[in-house]
């Protein structure tokens, strides 16, 4: 049973393959494919389609282990022991996910996706089913590069709120600070030139309002990989220090038995000679027979409150079940 690629990215119409995700190096450069990677790193995949007629051709792979799910009450006890060891050590932010399980018929995927390609026109629209990683879908609304041509632009999207909630908190405005001088200090360290920047301002995606700033910078497009690579996991959904914080969430998120967060917060998109678009894998969930499970984030600082960062985590993953209850 082949592997199966569709993707919609946003003011485009929709890409539908069938073929196989084929392992590369870490630092394999690529070109014209469609490119898949873990949150670690550790696993980086290019599609290569097949010739078959993707219609009617899609069925489901799924993994054999589903993820932990732990319990608000437990939720919380991490959330507090995490505020307390923000306050005892030199680390500034620390990412903290957890998995929401919710029922679906996985017959749905196709319906889904279309169905969230005419939800958020603004959003990188994904299903992916691999024989390796499973099924998985999203509508995440943040990019990691995009490129055209000699021009590169990302984004630094960090502080969150539903639409139509209370003024940004100093907390916030910290978070997207720390999130846009990393981003800006990356780009540097890499020889990147004219860099400019606007932000921050409000950027609503679906039922949510974050921060966001956006640079804009000289890039060859052979370097858009190379790059992408150096900047993730920007501390939007690590934290800061970047290498501690990773170590953190390998240690204390036991999403799967051999390794943490699987395709939640890596990265996915195109690589081409002349333009690429590659966005974080933020707002999905890994799809199981009968089951969803969503992956969702929260941002913690010393000045976190740990029942607020589980409201933010309910409000997120109404991306998704909002789309998910309508079919």
């Amino acid at each position: 049973m082949s592997d199966y690629l569709a993707y919609r990215i946003p003011n485009q119409q929709a890409e539908r393959k069938v073929g196989s995700f084929e392992l590369i190096g870490k630092d394999d450069p690529t070109t014209n494919h469609f490119v898949l990677s873990n949150f670690n790193q550790n696993k980086q995949y290019i599609f290569v389609p097949n010739d078959l007629d993707f219609e009617g051709t899609f069925q489901a792979h799924f993994s054999l282990e589903e993820p932990k799910v732990i319990s608000k009450e437990k939720y919380l006890i991490y959330g507090n022991r995490i505020i307390e060891f923000l306050r005892n050590q030199s680390m500034n932010k620390f990412v903290f996910s957890r998995i929401k399980k919710i029922g679906f018929d996985s017959s749905n995927c196709l319906k889904l996706f279309e169905k969230l390609c005419d939800t958020y026109p603004n959003a990188f629209i994904y299903l992916i089913s691999s024989e390796s990683e499973g099924t998985w879908i999203g509508a995440t609304p943040e990019t990691l590069i995009q490129t055209v041509n000699d021009s590169g632009f990302t984004m630094s999207l960090a502080g969150t709120k539903e639409v139509g909630t209370q003024e940004w908190s100093p907390k916030e405005y910290k978070e997207q600070e720390w999130v846009s001088t990393y981003i800006l200090e990356t780009l540097k360290l890499n020889g990147i030139k004219n860099i400019e920047g606007h932000g921050p301002y409000d950027s609503e995606a679906g039922n949510l309002i974050h921060l966001r700033t956006d640079f804009s910078f000289d890039l060859d497009s052979n370097e858009t990989l190379s790059l992408a690579r150096n900047l993730h996991p920007t501390p939007a959904v690590s934290g800061l220090p970047k290498s501690e914080s990773i170590a953190l969430i390998n240690q204390i998120e036991n999403h799967e038995l051999d390794y943490s967060r699987a395709l939640y917060a890596g990265f996915l998109g195109f690589v081409g000679n002349r333009s690429s678009q590659l966005y974080v894998n933020l707002r999905c969930c890994q799809i199981f027979q009968d089951a969803a499970y969503l992956y969702i984030g929260g941002g913690y600082t010393e000045d976190s409150s740990a029942i607020s960062e589980w409201e933010e985590t309910e409000s997120k993953s109404k991306t998704l079940i909002s789309v998910l209850e309508k079919l």
